[in-house]
């Protein structure tokens, strides 16, 4: 069973690939969210004693510009883990996919789901293909939903390849 620092860790890493790979593919890219806080405050939101979606909003904020001169703006969860590898499933909380409706519906800009394996996923695919997954004895113990890899699309089909922009 893996502590809870390990897995911040291992999230915050793959939010900064994520980062990075979207401003190597030429999106305008910022860190989002909770990791705009500090620990305290998001030690707060953890313990605060009302649900809210501050919880779970997305960790980052990316926008180009389209030929038409206005902008695209999206935002992006970036979701670490690799049990994919073994059970060819993504995992991933419901109060996440609740505050990404959420979230859309307030901005009317789409959120994306991007996995380790550099697949990408919105909420109405996962409402649409996942189930309810068991509880492990590990993690958060929220609720999730379990959903085939394959129902993904690869991270350069929605935002360009990070390899080929100059």
């Amino acid at each position: 069973m893996t502590t809870f620092a390990t897995r911040l860790a291992v999230a915050e890493r793959h939010e900064r690939d994520v980062l990075d790979a979207l401003r190597c593919a030429g999106w305008d890219a910022e860190m989002f969210g909770q990791g705009q806080l500090t620990d305290v405050m998001r030690n707060h939101l953890r313990n605060f004693t009302v649900v809210t979606p501050l919880r779970w909003m997305p960790d980052i904020i990316a926008a180009r510009t389209l030929s038409s001169g206005r902008s695209h703006v999206v935002f992006v969860d970036a979701k670490a883990g690799d049990k994919w590898r073994v059970t060819g499933n993504h995992d991933i909380e419901t109060a996440a996919l609740e505050t990404a409706d959420t979230w859309q519906s307030w901005t009317k800009c789409p959120v994306y789901f991007v996995f380790s394996d550099w697949s990408v996923v919105t909420g109405d695919r996962i409402w649409g293909t996942g189930r309810v997954g068991p509880h492990l004895g590990n993690g958060s113990g929220t609720p999730y939903l379990l959903f085939p890899a394959i129902a993904c699309l690869p991270f350069a089909a929605l935002f360009g390849d990070p390899a080929m922009t100059p």
